[in-house]
């Protein structure tokens, strides 16, 4: 599971500088001492938690949380994910989820939100002291929730980490109760380990959201000897869609070492390479954003010759029957 930052906490023997008081004094002191506090005492160096990203960050928020609930208590949903190193279409909330047994339910508070859905030995991985529910029914336990978009993107995450379609759905199977069952079902028949990205796994959503035809994905194209492949392939219509966005050209996972202005420079000229292919009549660039407000987007499609069946309005979703 995901590591949390080191968390530090106020001891009972009343150390010098580590009562709670003290501690709780540190987060409002400027300098390299200040603390940050992530829990029921437990805080966290500011100055490690100014350097983390969003999910090392609700991670460690998830470890403070857990260590204090005890052993009944189980990470799950988004806490789950989040341990899990799978994708979210959301972001990291502030809030941690847990699973508790229904004799120990208490109302949902100050940052917790308890679930009671029973869990089976196989429905939970263990890290030393800390305890989530597996990825197979963490998947299924936000899938039940019906939102088929952050469903998907999760589903995905999954089976790119290797998870076999399989276990979701015999997770599926094993989920008591009907609510939310159809939603599941869809996304388990729309997951596709194939997938690269949550914004791919979004964009194949809003994709069917609008009524287009079923893309190929990953689909390879060699040009001058060179391997080039590209997100979403409409054979059809000699339509290429690539996800695009800032990231692609500043985050250093994506730039392999260049710098952005390179990075820019070889996307154009991948581009202009997959226009020589005889088969290859337009690509279009869709970025995070268009997916949000798919209105215009479809406009663009249409404008390239891909055929939506479906004219959106400000939030439109898939239909569940």
């Amino acid at each position: 599971m995901e590591t949390p930052l080191p968390i530090h906490r106020a001891t009972p023997a009343r150390e010098a500088g580590r009562t709670g008081s003290a501690m709780r004094r540190r987060t409002t002191h400027p300098g390299p001492d200040r603390l940050v506090r992530v829990g029921p005492n437990a805080f966290v160096r500011a100055v490690d938690w100014d350097a983390a990203g969003p999910r090392t960050r609700y991670v460690t928020r998830v470890w403070a949380r857990l260590a204090r609930l005890g052993e009944p208590a189980v990470a799950s949903h988004a806490s789950a994910a989040a341990l899990h190193g799978l994708s979210s279409l959301y972001g990291w909330p502030v809030q941690v989820h847990v699973t508790v047994p229904k004799s120990r339910y208490r109302s949902s508070s100050n940052g917790l939100v308890l679930h009671t859905r029973p869990l089976s030995a196989e429905d939970v991985a263990r890290d030393g002291s800390l305890a989530a529910t597996s990825i197979p029914r963490t998947v299924i336990d936000v899938a039940l929730t019906g939102n088929v978009r952050a469903g998907v993107v999760l589903a995905d995450s999954a089976l790119r980490l290797g998870t076999p379609i399989a276990a979701l759905e015999a997770g599926l199977r094993s989920s008591p109760g009907t609510r939310g069952r159809r939603v599941a079902e869809l996304v388990l028949e729309l997951a596709d380990a194939r997938s690269g990205s949550a914004a791919e796994s979004f964009a194949r959503v809003v994709f069917r959201e609008l009524g287009l035809p079923e893309a190929v994905l990953q689909q390879e194209f060699v040009v001058d000897g060179r391997r080039l492949f590209v997100d979403f392939w409409f054979p059809e219509q000699g339509v290429v869609v690539e996800m695009d966005g800032r990231a692609k050209y500043s985050q250093p996972r994506y730039l392999g070492g260049r710098s952005p202005t390179d990075a820019f420079v070889d996307e154009k000229r991948r581009q202009e390479a997959l226009l020589t292919v005889p088969s290859v009549r337009r690509v279009v660039r869709v970025e995070w954003r268009d997916l949000l407000a798919p209105a215009p987007l479809a406009h663009r499609l249409r404008a390239a010759g891909l055929p939506c069946a479906v004219r959106p309005g400000p939030s439109a979703r898939l239909a569940v029957a």
